[in-house]
Parts: C-alpha cells; sequence; structure tokens
C-alpha cells in the first residue's frame, strides 16, 4: 500500500491512562459530521473525519497528527508531585506547530492543569461531552493547515511548470499529497476528484503543445515503445515509474483514471464512469500518434478493449447503468476495436483460422496484458486465442450494445451497429441475419445517397428472388454509382425478371423515374401529358397507365418509409397507351382513355417492365379530369403595344374537345380606332389542323389610333366568329399611347411663344421628327432645331418652341412623327387658349424715401408703379400689394381700384424693408374691377387670363443696406 491508499490524519496516545475504553471512545471521532470552515471564502462543508490511533513511534511522518497525554492521576497531591512534571516533559518533546491535547480521568483535576498549564482549551476530561468536537476541530484545523500549505505547493509548481528541469512526476505526486489528503475526509471527494482532473488536464495540454513546439524532456520519456499494455489498476511500481519519468503513456492514462473511477464511486456517482472512459479512449489513440509512440499492431486496441470490459464490469454492479448511453457508447467502441483484433489475428468467421505468424501476434499481444491480468484481461486473452471464443466475445458486446440503443431510442445508433453486424454475419454464412440488419440499416442512413448505395450493394448480396430484384433495380438507378456499375445491375435484373416465376413485384417509381409534371386533359377524348426523367442507363420498354380516382377523396394511405412497400391501387377506371420505350434523361408520352371515360382525380402512374415489375408512384390527386366539352380558346400573346404605331400580335388557338379542323375559318372584326392587317377592321384566317389540346399560333398585324391624345392606356375588344363558337367570341387587347404632350404660354411684351413640351409614357425610347404646329387663327413660325430626328427617352421629355403671331384666342394641333426600331406611326393633338393678348403691361421701382439716397432696412421706402394700357377702354382695374412679409412690411394702403380710361397710371405706395440684402420687389396682383349696379348687388372681380398682364419688373431686385445703429 503506498501513502496515497491511506492518508487519514493520525491521533497519537501517551499515558498511563490509555485504555481500551480510550481507543473506543477516540473512534468514534468519525462517526457524526461536523462543519469544515476555510479560510479565503471558500464555502463551509460537512465533512466527516477518520483518524489513525497509533504511538509516537508508530507515526507516519507528513501526516495531519495531533498527540495526547492520557493521564490516570485522580488526585490533586498526585498532579502537584508528580503528573503535572510529567505532562510539561510531554508537551515539550512536541514538535513547534503540531496539535496536543491532555486527557485527565476527574473533571476537577482537568480544571487544575488548564489552570496551572494555562492551556484551557487543551486540557480536557475524559468525562467531558464536548471532547469528541473538541477532537474533530483540531484535526479539521491541522488538515486545513496541511492542505493549505500544500495547495500553495502545487500552484507553485504549477507556474514553474514552462521551466527547464521541471517533472509532471514529480508535480504528481505533490497534486496527489493534496488529492489524497482531501480524500481523506468524507464528503469532499469531489475536490479530491478535482486535482485529477487538473493533473489529467495538464497533461493533454502537453501532448497537444507537442504537435506545434519542441515538447518538454520529461515528456520525451512517455515517446518509449509500449512492453506492457495493462488495464486499470492501482500499484507501488507504476505509481513508482510515473514519479521517477520510467512510466509509459498508457500506465499514466490508468493511473489517473483508476483514481478518478474510486473517486467516482465513492461519491456515489457511477454515471460518470462510462461517460468518462470513452474520451479516455480516444484521446489515448490520439495521444499515441502525437507521440510517435512504437508498439506492436493491435497492442493500444488491446488495450482499450481490456478497459472497457473493466468499466462495463463495474457499471453492472449497478443495473441502471448498465443500459445507459454511455455504456452503450463505449460498448459500441470496445466492439470496433475487438472487430480490428479480429481481423489482424484470423480470429474472424468465414475464414482458415489463424496463421502460424497471426498466433504468434496474438501470444505477444497476450503477454502484454501481464501474467495475471485484472478482470477483462483475462477475458480478453482467452479470446485472443480461441475464435469461438473471440466470435462469442464479440457478439456479447455487440448486442449489448444494440439492445441499449433501442431501449434508449438510439435508432440509428443502432441502425449503424447492426450495419457492423450484419458484416460479421456475412462471414459466419448467415445471409437472412445479415440482411436484417442491413435492411434497418439502410432505412437509418435516408438523405445520404452515397451511404445508402453502399448499403443497399452489400445488402443486394444477400437477398434472392423478387427482393434482389428490387434491389437491383434501385442500384441500376442510382446517381452515386458509375454508369459501368449501374449497366452492370441493370443487366442483373434483366437476367433475374427471366427467371422470376412469382407475382409482378412492385418498386416506388419516384426511386427509377423522376416525375416532372403531369397535365390532365379534360373532353369526351380524355388525355394526359406526362413527362419524366428516367434515371435508367438504357432504354426500356413500359407499358404506362394512370388510375383515375373516380370516389369522393378518401384519407391517402400515408407511408412512413418512401422506400417502404408500395402498393398498386384500383387501375379499373384508367388512362393507359401501347408499350413505349423510355430512354435515358428527359421523356414525354402521351396517354388516352381507353373505353368508357370517368370524372376524377389522376391518382396513381405505373409503369409495368415485362409484365414482373411495376413502377408505382405514390397515391395522390395530380389533377382533375372530367367528361366535357370544351370549346376552343383564344389569347393574345404580345409584349407592350405601342398606339399610333403599327403592331404585331399573335393569336394562340387552343383546341377544344372537337379539335380543330384544317382550314377552319376565323372572321375577326375590330372597333372603330383599330385597324387590322393591311388597313381594315375585318379580316379572315384560316387555322390549321389542331388536336384536342394542341395549340396553333397565328400572326396578325394591328394599328390602334385612340380618338383622344389625353388617355395613355386603351383597350379594345377584338370580336370571332367562327363554327368553333355557338357565339362570338371577344379577346381584349391592350394598347399604350407612346407620348403625352402639353403647351406652356411665354409672354416678352407683347410678343408670345408657345413651348410644346412631349414626354415618354410607355417607358422604351423613341425618335421623334418632323413637328409642326396648325393654327386656326393668325400665325407661328418655329424657332430653329436641327433637322435630324430627336431621341425622346423615359426618363428626358423634349421641348418644342413655336413665335405666335395672334391677337385673340387660340386653336393649335401639334404633330409629330414618331419611331421605333424599323416601325413609324404619328401623334398628334389639339388644345386652345382662351385670350393671349398682352392687355396690361406693369412696371415696378422701390427708392428711399425723400431725404434717403439709398435704401435701408427698418426705414420708409416708396414702391413707385406705372400701368400701361394698349387702348384705354374705361374699365376698371383693382390692384392688390402682395408682400412677403418676412422681407416688406406695408406701410400704407395696400389695394385700390384704377379706371383704365387713360393708356397709363402712376401710383406710389409705401413699403418698409425688414430685413437686409437683395430683395425681390413686393408682388402686386391685378384683376377685372366690376361695380355693382342694378344686376349685381356686390362688386365682382376676375382675374385675367395667362399672358394678359406682364410685368417688366417681376425679376429685379434691390439692394437694402443694414439699418444704422445708433452710437
Amino acid at each position: 500500500m503506498n501513502s496515497t491508499d491511506d492518508s487519514r490524519p493520525v491521533i497519537t496516545f501517551t499515558g498511563e491512562g490509555w485504555s481500551a475504553n480510550s481507543r473506543s471512545l477516540l473512534e468514534a471521532v468519525g462517526a457524526e459530521a461536523c462543519e469544515w470552515r476555510r479560510p479565503l471564502g471558500r464555502p463551509a462543508r460537512q465533512v466527516r473525519v477518520e483518524a489513525l490511533l497509533c504511538s509516537p513511534a508508530e507515526a507516519p511522518s507528513e501526516r495531519p497528527c495531533i498527540h495526547t497525554f492520557w493521564s490516570s492521576c485522580n488526585d490533586v497531591d498526585s498532579w502537584r508531585s508528580t503528573e503535572k512534571d510529567k505532562v510539561e516533559k510531554w508537551i515539550r518533546s512536541i514538535a513547534a506547530g503540531d496539535e496536543w491535547l491532555v486527557i485527565l480521568p476527574a473533571p476537577k483535576i482537568a480544571d487544575k492543569a488548564r489552570t496551572e498549564l494555562k492551556q484551557p482549551e487543551r486540557c480536557l476530561s475524559s468525562r467531558d461531552p464536548g471532547l469528541l468536537r473538541r477532537v474533530r476541530q483540531m484535526l479539521l484545523t491541522a488538515i486545513g493547515q496541511e492542505e493549505q500549505s500544500l495547495g500553495q505547493d502545487v500552484r507553485r509548481e504549477r507556474e514553474r511548470r514552462n521551466e527547464q528541469g521541471w517533472s509532471f512526476g514529480e508535480y504528481l505526486a505533490l497534486q496527489e499529497k493534496l488529492a489524497a489528503l482531501l480524500g481523506a475526509l468524507k464528503g469532499v471527494e469531489d475536490e479530491a476528484l478535482v486535482q485529477y482532473d487538473e493533473l489529467d488536464a495538464l497533461f493533454t495540454q502537453f501532448v497537444r503543445n507537442a504537435s506545434l513546439v519542441e515538447p518538454p524532456p520529461w515528456l520525451s520519456s512517455f515517446s518509449a515503445p509500449l512492453k506492457e499494455w495493462r488495464g486499470l489498476g492501482l500499484d507501488s511500481n507504476t505509481r513508482f515509474a510515473i514519479v521517477n519519468g520510467d512510466s509509459s503513456l498508457l500506465q499514466l492514462r490508468s493511473y489517473l483514471f483508476t483514481r478518478q473511477l474510486n473517486l467516482l464511486l465513492r461519491m456515489n456517482q457511477p454515471q460518470q464512469i462510462a461517460e468518462r472512459c470513452l474520451p479516455l479512449l480516444q484521446i489515448c489513440f490520439n495521444e499515441l500518434r502525437i507521440l510517435e509512440v512504437d508498439f506492436p499492431k493491435g497492442a493500444a486496441s488491446c488495450w482499450a478493449v481490456q478497459v472497457a470490459l473493466q468499466v462495463l464490469h463495474v457499471c453492472r454492479k449497478f443495473p441502471d447503468q448498465v443500459h445507459s448511453l454511455p455504456a452503450a457508447s463505449l460498448c459500441d467502441y470496445a466492439c470496433q476495436k475487438l472487430f480490428q483484433l479480429g481481423e489482424l489475428l484470423g480470429l474472424m468467421p468465414g475464414g482458415e483460422g489463424p496463421t502460424s505468424t497471426q498466433l504468434d501476434a496474438a501470444v505477444w499481444l497476450g503477454a502484454g496484458l501481464g501474467p495475471e491480468p485484472p478482470f477483462g484481461g483475462e477475458q480478453l486473452k482467452e479470446a485472443l486465442g480461441s475464435p469461438a471464443t473471440f466470435q462469442k466475445l464479440y457478439l456479447e458486446l455487440a448486442e449489448l450494445a444494440l439492445g441499449t440503443f433501442k431501449h434508449l431510442g438510439r435508432s440509428r445508433s443502432a441502425r449503424l451497429l447492426g450495419h457492423q453486424l450484419s458484416n460479421f454475419h456475412q462471414l459466419r454464412g448467415e445471409p437472412h441475419t445479415a440482411a436484417a440488419y442491413l435492411a434497418d440499416a439502410h432505412s437509418a442512413v435516408e438523405g445520404w445517397p452515397l451511404l445508402g448505395t453502399n448499403i443497399l450493394s452489400q445488402l443486394a448480396e444477400c437477398l434472392n428472388g423478387e427482393k434482389l430484384a428490387v434491389a437491383r433495380a434501385r442500384l441500376a438507378a442510382s446517381a452515386t454509382l458509375s454508369l459501368e456499375e449501374r449497366t452492370k445491375n441493370w443487366h442483373q435484373l434483366l437476367e433475374i425478371l427471366d427467371d422470376l416465376d412469382a407475382d409482378e413485384c412492385v418498386v416506388p417509381l419516384e426511386e427509377i423515374f423522376e416525375l416532372v409534371s403531369v397535365q390532365p386533359i379534360s373532353g369526351h377524348k380524355q388525355q394526359a401529358k406526362v413527362k419524366l426523367n428516367s434515371l435508367l442507363p438504357e432504354p426500356v420498354m413500359l407499358i404506362p397507365s394512370f388510375s383515375i380516382q373516380t370516389a369522393p377523396p378518401q384519407v391517402i394511405r400515408k407511408e412512413s418509409n418512401p422506400r417502404g412497400r408500395r402498393q398498386r391501387g384500383n387501375f379499373s377506371a384508367c388512362l393507359s397507351s401501347e408499350p413505349i420505350e423510355i430512354q435515358p434523361g428527359p421523356n414525354e408520352f402521351t396517354l388516352h382513355a381507353q373505353g368508357a371515360v370517368h370524372t376524377g382525380h389522376l391518382c396513381q402512374l405505373s409503369l409495368l417492365m415485362k409484365e414482373k415489375m411495376d413502377f408505382v408512384s405514390a397515391e395522390s390527386r395530380l389533377g382533375l379530369i372530367e367528361v366535357k366539352k370544351g370549346e376552343a380558346k383564344v389569347a393574345v400573346e404580345s409584349g407592350q403595344l405601342l398606339a399610333r404605331m403599327p403592331q404585331k400580335i399573335q393569336l394562340r388557338f387552343t383546341a377544344g374537345t372537337d379539335g380543330i379542323d384544317e382550314g377552319t375559318e376565323i372572321t375577326i372584326k375590330a372597333p372603330r380606332g383599330l385597324s387590322l392587317g393591311e388597313g381594315g377592321r375585318q379580316i379572315v384566317i384560316e387555322l390549321p389542323k389542331t388536336e384536342q389540346g394542341m395549340e396553333s399560333v397565328v400572326p396578325l398585324d394591328v394599328l390602334a389610333t385612340p380618338p383622344s391624345a389625353k388617355s395613355t392606356d386603351v383597350e379594345y375588344q377584338l370580336t370571332l366568329s367562327s363554327s368553333l363558337w355557338e357565339q362570338a367570341y371577344q379577346v381584349p387587347v391592350h394598347f399604350t399611347v407612346p407620348v403625352a404632350a402639353s403647351v406652356k404660354l411665354h409672354t416678352a411684351m407683347k410678343t408670345k411663344f408657345l413651348q410644346v413640351v412631349v414626354s415618354s409614357t410607355c417607358g422604351q425610347r423613341l425618335m421623334l421628327s418632323e413637328p409642326t404646329l396648325e393654327l386656326s387663327l393668325g400665325q407661328s413660325s418655329a424657332l430653329p432645331i436641327s433637322p435630324e430626328p430627336m431621341v425622346l427617352d423615359p426618363e428626358r421629355p423634349l421641348s418644342y418652341i413655336w413665335k405666335l403671331e395672334v391677337d385673340g384666342p387660340v386653336r393649335a394641333k401639334f404633330n409629330v412623327a414618331l419611331t421605333k426600331d424599323d416601325t413609324s406611326g404619328f401623334y398628334n393633338c389639339e388644345f386652345e387658349l382662351a385670350e393671349c393678348a398682352t392687355m396690361i403691361v406693369v412696371q415696378s421701382k422701390v427708392a428711399a424715401a425723400t431725404g434717403a439716397e439709398v435704401c435701408r432696412a427698418n426705414a420708409m421706402c416708396h414702391l413707385y408703379l406705372t400701368v400701361e394700357t394698349s387702348e384705354p377702354s374705361g374699365q376698371s382695374l383693382m390692384y392688390e400689394l402682395l408682400a412677403d412679409h418676412s422681407m416688406w412690411a406695408v406701410c400704407g394702403r395696400t389695394a385700390g381700384v384704377l379706371s383704365m380710361d387713360q393708356s397709363s397710371h402712376s401710383l406710389v405706395l409705401d413699403v418698409m424693408p425688414l430685413t437686409s440684402g437683395f430683395l425681390p420687389h413686393p408682388q402686386v396682383r391685378f384683376s377685372k374691377y366690376i361695380p355693382a349696379n342694378a344686376g349685381l348687388t356686390h362688386p365682382k372681380l376676375e382675374p385675367f387670363g395667362p399672358g394678359q398682364v406682364y410685368n417688366k419688373s417681376k425679376s429685379l431686385q434691390v439692394h437694402v443696406l443694414p439699418a444704422v445703429q445708433a452710437s
């Protein structure tokens, strides 16, 4: 037993009062839990502490210790004469810092000792009820001091881990002392487990860093070749080798995990054992690779299987743990490693047995397990020497893992393990058992085509008859196989079908073909157009049929697995055709009603091959097919149609149930404003022969001339008359007016200019040329422009300007030629302008008031207005001063009436600028003033028309200086 197996604190006993009763009293120290309080803010814990009772000479070193002196003195005289000197001499012999306690039989002697020794808390009577509590407190105090000291040493050594000369073995021995100290207390085993977890993590980090940087010298010792690969266990030799740097990687890992396992069992947490074991095994294989450890092939697998067997043996003591997920995963991992050993040593079934070389390897691997291996090692040793024992062990582990996976609902893990078992049973010559596992595994990899194909290929080797034919058909259509492999499976399928005597086997259609679309065509000649892609490598002759569901809709059977057994539905009412050849890739064919026709939904597609294999789709409602007489339909196909320009459209005729005969005449009539063909409003066309549901296209030239230029979208109705319809058939045609025009009148004194703005309304680029303006009265002359056509962009309008010579109302017509690509058209619009001759000319001027030279802010100014008329008429005018209140303030009158019996009038109005700068003149609005008379009770104002009032000073500004600041 090494020092870490028993680290209980020590209680030494001395004195004539020690007896069997005293031993019984101290042995009761660990019977009750007490509170252990520690510094540095750590929480208090309830612990039970057990101590080792021995004489001072037998006391082990480096352990927390309490020295006790048991006195037999019963009277005061004896205490004073001899016993006191003995006690004082004993106290002086105790090392400094050690805890001690004097126990006397009588309470009065204990009181006397407390007074004279001046240590009241260390002198107690054996009859004192607080004796055990005091002993526990002293033990925990000693343990706490030792823990604090060891903790500081561990942290100090950890900080030195990157220094030269640092050794992991020495550090392990130091931290293991701390773990043993904590493990001696019942109640803080988790803190002891933390110490081993830290050792495990630190070593793992060093190994990972070794793949990136130069490893430290002490780590190189773990790269030594493996000489043995024993499983879990504790012995002094292993620990001594680890501390001195002479152990192997597997010895270190086994030792640390054994310590963790023992602590987990003491903590009653067996669920963590298997959970920790599997990552350990995986990490060890990775570390062996990183450190490039040399070992016989199969040695690491032997170690992993032995450790797994030992852990599973421990889990069997806890019935709820042996069937847990971690235990099942560990079993699965052990099966994988055992399978590798079986292949290496020739232990697999179906072979000729191990060769001499393999026997030698088995003996060598068994010797590495040790002469007397623990549980699991002996079992593995027997399995390595006997194929029968090996197969039995493999099946036991595999069935345990498989059953646990299924019990826990881990169906995918169970199926993958079943896939491995299938290989084993195939080697044993049990194809039926292997087929069951492979079929289950195949359903688990749905969605992974490559895995599914590989498993299906293995499954095909275990099947025969109808099931083999279905498997070969799936493989022939698999996209993950090469063309050569698919063709091979296809030829094997043809051979199987030739020899197959059973009834037709049903295969899900979507596994062999891709159903692209189904188009039902109703009528008294019912049809269905089917488009599908064949995944087969070669052409195949098939008999297609499509069932019609004539009954009311029912709940359709939902298949839990798309690859499950498909059933053929009711094909008493169906569409079918003669045998057709389906080529690899896209195919299209038409099914017809044979005999009576039915109304219903297309339900299930069947493709029968050699009358022995039926590819059937799932039942679904793919489209309604009815028994009815359908008339031909017409639709207009075109892009955006532009009015006032010749356009081409296509009339698409879809034949009804009776089809369309060759030479059928169609009379097309257009409404007013729409021309057909060469300019008429009626045209007759002939249609080609068109079968039911088929289409034919007839081109047609049209020209739309809407009566109003204001509309941008126009719709016309084409009326079609023919024997195809009992009544006239109308088809709407939409046109867009390509451009729109607006006018603006501009005035310069008495001269008038008319601007026509043309913008695009169709969103297309057009060419404009030959613009003209026609006047009903007066004359116009266009301003010079380029004779070349101009481009009209959708986002950039064009403008044309004419100078007018008119006197009175204007009625004008604008014309312009349009061109797009090779198509030419025209556009015109009419507009009217009321009286537009200049009647009044206004001129304004702002000047400083009398006595001032310039206009200043907040100073009075005069607004001089001059109103001139072309001919004195005696008509009254009303003026209104409309000043911007942020710039001007009107100081006098704001409105007045003028009688235009003279050709000119002058006005002076008072205004005040409110800010400095260049200010626009205040605006003046003029209106016609109609006074009240016999027929009009109140005066009336009428506005002037556009261009009748011309303001010569409209754009002038006056310079206003800032106001003069008072000094």
